[in-house]
């Protein structure tokens, strides 16, 4: 089932999705794309004293700490 919405965008958007063939498709697909890596979960959007406040009050390891920090500084270091 389809249903017609109007939305704005940037014109720079919409000279480019003008290009296509079937730009309903093609925005289908952006936005199931998009609404899919919305779930994902990114380690970045977790602030930082959260992230070290949660692992406080954890056992956790030595090791397993230093891999979650170093995974972090990989995240952090890669903006």
């Amino acid at each position: 089932m389809k249903i017609n919405r109007t939305f704005s965008i940037d014109i720079d958007l919409a000279q480019a999705l003008k290009k296509k063939a079937n730009q309903s498709e093609t925005v289908c697909r952006a936005l199931r794309k998009f609404l899919a890596d919305a779930e994902e979960f990114d380690l970045r959007s977790i602030p930082t004293l959260s992230l070290l406040t949660a692992l406080s009050t954890r056992e956790i390891s030595p090791q397993a700490l230093a891999l979650v920090l170093a995974e972090y500084k990989v995240l952090k270091d890669g903006e």
